[in-house]
């Protein structure tokens, strides 16, 4: 294949000249083991507004922080990560039929595969932290998100009531999808203004929940000076400055899940 020639019926990834493969083939990666831990506030409608492309509605002002511990990883040989995202949820209003989803401020994940996977690929805004483990001691489960060091963000939870079966059942209707949305942005290489590609993406993920219970708990943010992380420094201020005006609910689930790359796509 020469570089010019754009289509070849192939899925090529960096380095795309040894990495290539039919994507009839494939599109359904599963998770065998997922926790997810996650946790809303109210917040302002304006500082939200600033940071959500146009094309996206604001469904509420809402800031959902969302950790994951990733188990049984089938794309990755059965390995492990862990994942926090900062969302919101969202309305997409340039198709024919409005699309719904949560918009995906920041998704800082611990291991390189799954950024490289979820990020020029889907257009999730994928970057590196340091995730350890969530700790638990009875009812209480703390975990942080760091890099080099110095923790940003901090998360105290209380567990409460434990979800009925019915209320398990409610949350496994229609595959438990969730609607990943994006924008998948390529600057222009080399000191020029402007994108090479700019376009809105859609990312469904199914999950399967087979146990859980809600929960309360609080956010704690911690701006680090510029100099102690230049490359996320605007990443974590920004998000650090929206206040949080009230706490809503929170949940701990386990079950599994399935990334539907397959039913991924760019919206117009």
């Amino acid at each position: 294949m020469r570089i010019s020639e754009k289509e070849d019926g192939l899925t090529h990834r960096m380095p795309a000249h040894l990495i290539f493969y039919d994507p009839s083939q494939g599109g359904l990666y599963p998770y065998d083991d997922v926790t997810t831990l996650e946790l809303w506030y109210k917040t302002d409608i304006e500082p939200l507004r600033k940071i959500i492309p146009e094309e996206f509605e604001l469904l509420a002002p809402i800031i959902t922080i969302t950790y994951q511990k990733c188990n049984g990883v089938q794309w990755m040989g059965g390995s492990e990560y862990s994942l926090v995202t900062v969302s919101t949820p969202v309305r997409y209003m340039e198709t024919e039929e409005p699309v719904e989803g949560v918009f995906h401020h920041v998704l800082w994940e611990d291991k390189t595969a799954p950024i490289i996977g979820g990020r020029e690929e889907a257009g999730m805004p994928k970057v590196f932290a340091d995730i350890p483990e969530y700790r638990r001691l009875e009812k209480t489960i703390f975990f942080n998100v760091s890099h080099e060091g110095k923790a940003f963000l901090e998360l105290e939870l209380l567990l409460d009531k434990a979800f009925s079966a019915e209320e398990i059942a409610k949350m496994n209707e229609n595959n438990g999808r969730l609607i990943q949305l994006g924008w998948r942005y390529i600057p222009k290489v080399g000191p020029f203004p402007g994108a090479d590609l700019s376009q809105a993406t859609y990312y469904p993920v199914d999950n399967e929940y087979s146990s859980g219970s809600s929960l309360t708990g609080t956010v704690k943010w911690t701006e680090p000076a510029y100099y102690q992380h230049p490359a996320q420094h605007a990443i974590i201020s920004v998000l650090a400055a929206i206040p949080i005006l009230e706490y809503i609910q929170g949940s701990f689930k386990k079950g599994k899940s399935c990334m539907r790359m397959d039913l991924a796509r760019t919206l117009p």
